[in-house]
């Protein structure tokens, strides 16, 4: 195991370089390519998630174009990267994703409870667990095929508990507990042969097919390991304490997107920053990439095209735009947001490049905004052109044919006609002040979990 030592040095970063750290940069300079890659508090990392932005990208937006006490608002939430380094940096926030997973995650981030406090609620279940009569737990081979059964019988236990209420109605220390197991459900062996995650060796970012995972499974012999879930769960608690959660807890609903943002929910000219990524057109479908982590939140029959889960998950995320769709999709959540933002307020929008199979990237955010910005009562501040080497980037996909991955994403930075934000905050400071550069009781209560 990596010892709290080396996890807490790599993370610390005080300033950035005046050149791209990652191969990666901006068409106005490295911006946050020049910070470190594990720039960010520690909680960023409670569940890695395909097709998500850094923390130092939000970062960035938040501290060029808000105050603390601002209000800052992402309508497509995901994994809750701006709901989290909003709140540590000093602003209010909203966030709002109607994936089952993003939701939880994001209000996990947005409002923490203490560390002490998701221990106790843990400690509970378990003492549950022990009393309770184990049996065979009544689940899929998908799902069966992935866990060691002692492994299984606890996670079982624990997803009846956490499935007792709504997700909308789950307290902060269910969402934490909920937030930090989705995080460790599945990934890759170390070298050792060892693993912090729970199933057979697989990717962590995303969930690959049911089949396809059956097949490897065969032809590598691979064997789950028994895990104890509590206790990888308060490993995993811990590591995302190692930063303070001091802030103004947050707000996250699980809406449509422009619907939030035209109710009363959010108030006219209230928003001082929208920072969000929408979903890139026809590139991660958000059910399939997390069938497993839905299962735990009791989103069953994801995995297969056939399966019950799939069809809701599909009907309520809307995987399947064509260009015409998509346009409007932006065009509504754009005029939300021009109805939400104050006088000064900016939007920081990424849309992701797409390509069709032998030709050039198609420049989407670029081309939406041609086609609807005259729409949307906004104007165009700047657009930034984002590159990464294409191995880091997940795949693109332009109309029904999987195509070429790209290695741009564009910014669209939007502001309201005769705003004053037109140069924001000179320098951004890349100062972490929620670490405490030295070990805190949370960096030595790491320690002695390794």
């Amino acid at each position: 195991m990596t010892t709290a030592v080396e996890w807490s040095e790599d993370a610390f970063f005080e300033a950035p370089e005046r050149s791209s750290i990652d191969g990666g940069t901006t068409s106005i300079g490295p911006l946050w390519h020049g910070a470190s890659p594990r720039w960010g508090h520690s909680m960023h990392t409670m569940c890695s998630y395909h097709g998500m932005f850094p923390a130092k990208l939000a970062h960035y937006f938040i501290q060029r174009y808000s105050q603390p006490g601002d209000l800052v608002v992402d309508p497509f939430s995901g994994r809750g990267t701006v709901a989290l380094q909003a709140r540590v940096e000093g602003r209010r926030v909203i966030g709002n994703d109607l994936s089952p997973l993003a939701y939880v995650l994001s209000r996990a981030k947005a409002a923490p409870p203490s560390w002490s406090s998701v221990l106790e609620k843990l400690a509970t279940v378990e003492r549950s667990y022990r009393r309770a009569t184990a049996g065979d737990p009544d689940v899929s081979n998908d799902i069966r095929m992935l866990y060691h059964p002692n492994t299984l019988r606890q996670l079982t236990f624990i997803r009846s508990h956490l499935l007792k209420g709504a997700l909308t109605a789950w307290g902060p220390q269910t969402l934490m507990i909920a937030g930090a197991l989705t995080g460790i459900m599945h990934g890759a062996h170390r070298r050792d042969g060892s693993s912090q995650y729970l199933s057979i060796s697989m990717p962590n970012t995303f969930s690959m097919s049911p089949t396809y995972v059956a097949k490897f499974i065969e032809q590598y012999g691979l064997v789950a390991p028994d895990q104890n879930v509590f206790e990888c769960i308060r490993d995993k608690v811990a590591r995302l304490y190692l930063d303070a959660i001091t802030g103004t807890d947050g707000v996250v609903f699980a809406e449509d997107a422009a619907v939030l943002l035209s109710s009363r929910a959010i108030k006219r000219r209230s928003v001082d920053l929208v920072v969000t990524s929408p979903p890139y057109l026809q590139v991660v479908n958000y059910g399939t990439a997390n069938w497993i982590r839905l299962w735990l939140l009791g989103v069953d029959e994801v995995g297969r095209d056939s399966g019950a889960g799939r069809k809701t998950i599909n009907a309520a995320l809307d995987h399947r735009h064509t260009y015409a769709t998509y346009r409007h999709f932006i065009l509504r959540a754009l005029v939300g947001i021009e109805r939400v933002l104050t006088k000064n307020g900016v939007a920081a929008i990424v849309i992701g490049d797409v390509a069709d199979p032998g030709k050039e990237a198609v420049s989407l955010a670029r081309k939406i905004w041609d086609d609807v910005g005259g729409e949307t009562g906004l104007e165009l501040l700047e657009l930034i052109e984002d590159d990464l080497p294409v191995d880091k980037k997940v795949s693109r996909i332009w109309g029904d044919t999987k195509g070429q991955a790209t290695d741009r994403d564009c910014i669209l930075v939007l502001t309201r006609p005769g705003s004053n934000a037109t140069a924001g905050v000179a320098i951004v400071d890349w100062d972490e002040p929620y670490k405490d550069a030295g070990p805190d009781a949370a960096h030595e209560r790491l320690r002695r979990l390794s």
